[in-house]
């Protein structure tokens, strides 16, 4: 599958890497394809954020929540592709780092009202480091799936068990509201309680 990965900063540039060694064509959306600072050797090509959209089955939006409206519209018209939002909407509050939105609007939902792709919420609920080495781990890490169309959420969902992730169908969009919220739980424990950042969520069977 073409997957197009917009942004290349710390999810970015783990995502494609992971999903190219899965066995799919990755390429990466920046808004200076000839610009060396890109070019890390992982030999994943660059486009211009425009040009890996159009070309791309899926996209996946990997910018800071800062600028992820403006990369949306660079990427033109998406009609017939899914787009996966990996967005926290963070903004830094009196005691460090929260949440912008709150339990009434979600990133994704404000995403979804400004395309016309299928979106997808997912691979925002750990952090970058955890999304590389999926595979590593004793069991498959969970990864929460949100979104209004269930074929986008199938699709998806094979994406992340190619990578090394266990999906797990969490209904509509409008549930990304619970999603971005538990994305604070693992940046909180990471950051200001001393988790090992390569910890996971697993979900562990009952009897």
């Amino acid at each position: 599958m073409k997957i197009a990965v917009i942004g290349k900063g710390r999810v970015g540039s783990v995502l494609g890497p992971a999903f190219h060694k899965a066995g799919h064509n990755v390429s990466y959306g920046v808004r200076d394809a000839n610009d060396a600072k890109y070019d890390n050797g992982d030999g994943i090509g660059l486009k211009s954020t425009n040009d890996a959209a159009q070309w791309a089955d899926v996209v996946i939006l990997s910018v800071d929540w800062s600028v992820a409206l403006d990369a949306l519209k660079q990427c033109g018209d998406l009609a017939d592709k899914i787009l996966i939002d990996c967005n926290n909407p963070l903004k830094m509050g009196d005691g460090g780092l929260e949440l912008a939105l709150g339990f009434d609007n979600s990133a994704a939902e404000m995403i979804d009202a400004q395309t016309n792709a299928k979106v997808v919420k997912a691979l925002n609920q750990v952090g970058s480091p955890v999304m590389g080495m999926a595979h590593d781990y004793p069991e498959r890490p969970i990864q929460f799936v949100a979104s209004d169309h269930d074929d986008a959420k199938e699709i998806v969902s094979g994406l992340l068990r190619d990578i090394g992730f266990n999906p797990i169908d969490y209904g509509p969009l409008i549930n990304a509201r619970k999603l971005e919220p538990l994305a604070m739980v693992w940046i909180d424990q990471a950051f200001q309680h001393g988790m090992e950042p390569h910890s996971a969520w697993y979900l562990m069977p009952g009897k």
